[in-house]
Parts: structure tokens; C-alpha cells; sequence
């Protein structure tokens, strides 16, 4: 059976997918979005042999002229599977990239420009980017694209934004997945390495922040814990000092206050506010 493994956002680094690479030998990757990669593409896989390389695009993957560059201007801009269906080692695979955007089509609501084109008609040529859409919306999932899909078959559909079973998810993923006849729908984005519950037979798969798993759901390498997420909890958590105070009697408390309102009022008595009057320097 062949060996197709899916890696969850990567963000600029890219070592733990070649670690895994070298050490599992598998026959495909996957890589499910927000690659911002440092370098092309063709310098970071320059030594990866055996093993083809697929992605789609995330929000952040057209966050500047460099980082698109160094993606669809690489010899992997072929392997972009956003908005088709591609056999990876006898698994076939449909790739949605990219987010929505109320600029353009936020489900369910019903889209503001249903296709490209429309956007750039309405834009006009002083909003293009290099002659076509803004470079931003470039990573915009548009209705268009999506229904084209929803005309293919494939076995499992990868995305960056996650389905309904997500609290930040769309059912409209989940309509795209039943649509194309997949099993299993595995998304990104959220950096959350996640297994849903089946919804109406249909199953989910969150890849954490640069984790990666297999199609059978096994974890390759731990998700990273997402800093943003962290910090979320540390500021979230109570601090010492007011956890003390909401431990600390009411009673007691006041006295505590008055206490140290009598230690200041002798502190500054003793430097500044002495009755006695200063002694005469002794003369002779």
C-alpha cells in the first residue's frame, strides 16, 4: 500500500518534514498550507528523492511578492492541487486551498463575486496585481473554483479551512466533500491536530501546527503547540497577586491595607516631615 503522509502548516520551517522524509521513505506529501517558506521550494526539496511533494496554498501564502514567488514560481507550482483533483499514488486527492473572505464570498452567505473575473471587472486594472487579481485574493477561495470541484470525484478532500465539525468551520466543505463522493475530509489552518467525530458519514482530520500524519490518521510528528494559544492561557490565567486577594478574608484584608498606609506614612515621616529642628554646626 502506498505511503502518503499530510503535513499540517509549516510556516517557514521545513526540517521535520525532511526528517520524516528521510527516515519513513514515504511516497507522497502532502503539505496542507501556509507554507511561507524562506527559500523556493526547488532549494528546500533540492535533495528529496522518491518522494513527490504536494500543496495547496493558505492565507499566508500570499502575504508578499517573496513568499508567492518562492511557490508559484518554483518548478512545485505544478503541484499545486488548489481547485482540481489529483491521483497521488492510486489515492485520489482534491485540494481546496486558500480561505474565505467577505470581500468575496463568506458561506453561507451568498457570494459577492462569484469568479475572479467578475472581481477584476469591478476592480478594474488599477487594483490588479501583475495584470491579474490582487496578489492577496489569490489565496480567497471564490464560489467559481468550488464549483467546479463539486463536479469530480475523488476520495478524500484536503483543505486549509476546516469543516463544520470545527467551531470556526464551514458546512460548505462539508456539502463539497459528500458532493465528490470523500471519506474523509483533512484541513489545517486552525493549528489544532484534531479527529472529529463522523457527521452524516462523513469523517474529519485536523493537522496541528507543523504535525504530520498519515491517511489512516497515525501521528508521524506532534503537532507543535500554536504560541498564539499559549499566550491565550498565560493571559487567561489568573495572577498570583489576585489570587491571593480573593483568598484573603475581607476582614484581614482591611487590616492589611491599613497597616501598610501607617508603614508608608512613617517612611516618608522619617525622611522628609521631622519636628525637630536642625542642630547648629558648632562654630570656633
Amino acid at each position: 500500500m502506498s505511503k502518503v503522509f499530510l503535513c499540517g502548516d509549516p510556516h517557514g520551517e521545513f526540517d521535520h518534514i525532511l526528517s520524516a522524509i528521510d527516515q519513513w521513505h514515504p511516497d507522497a506529501v502532502l503539505i496542507l498550507g501556509d507554507l511561507t517558506p524562506s527559500h523556493s521550494l526547488d532549494e528546500i526539496f533540492k535533495g528529496v528523492k522518491g518522494t513527490k511533494i504536494y500543496w495547496i496554498p493558505g492565507n499566508h501564502d500570499t502575504d508578499s511578492d517573496l513568499i508567492y514567488d518562492r511557490l508559484w514560481r518554483s518548478s512545485f507550482a505544478k503541484h499545486n492541487l488548489h481547485g482540481r483533483v489529483q491521483d497521488v499514488c492510486g489515492v485520489k486527492v482534491a485540494g481546496l486551498g486558500g480561505v474565505f473572505r467577505g470581500q468575496i464570498w463568506m458561506p453561507p452567505a451568498m457570494p459577492l463575486y462569484a469568479s475572479p473575473s467578475l472581481f477584476i471587472r469591478k476592480i478594474g486594472k488599477s487594483g490588479m496585481w501583475r495584470g491579474g487579481l490582487p496578489r492577496r485574493h489569490r489565496s480567497t477561495i471564490f464560489q467559481s473554483v468550488y464549483e467546479k470541484l463539486k463536479e469530480c470525484k475523488a476520495d478524500i478532500l484536503i483543505t486549509h479551512e476546516a469543516p463544520s465539525m470545527h467551531p470556526k468551520g464551514f458546512k460548505a466543505l462539508d456539502d463539497l466533500a459528500m458532493k465528490m463522493g470523500c471519506k474523509i475530509i483533512f484541513h489545517a489552518h486552525q493549528h489544532e491536530s484534531k479527529r472529529y467525530c463522523p457527521c452524516n458519514g462523513l469523517c474529519a482530520r485536523g493537522i496541528g501546527l507543523r504535525g504530520i500524519i498519515d491517511l489512516e490518521g497515525n501521528v508521524i510528528v506532534p503537532a507543535q503547540v500554536d504560541p498564539r494559544e499559549l499566550e491565550a492561557k498565560v493571559q487567561s490565567a489568573p495572577s498570583p497577586v489576585r489570587a491571593q486577594l480573593r483568598r484573603t478574608p475581607a476582614s484581614k484584608f482591611r487590616r492589611l491595607n491599613r497597616f501598610n498606609r501607617f508603614n508608608r506614612f512613617n517612611r516618608f515621616s522619617r525622611k522628609g516631615w521631622s519636628n525637630k529642628s536642625p542642630k547648629k554646626e558648632r562654630q570656633g
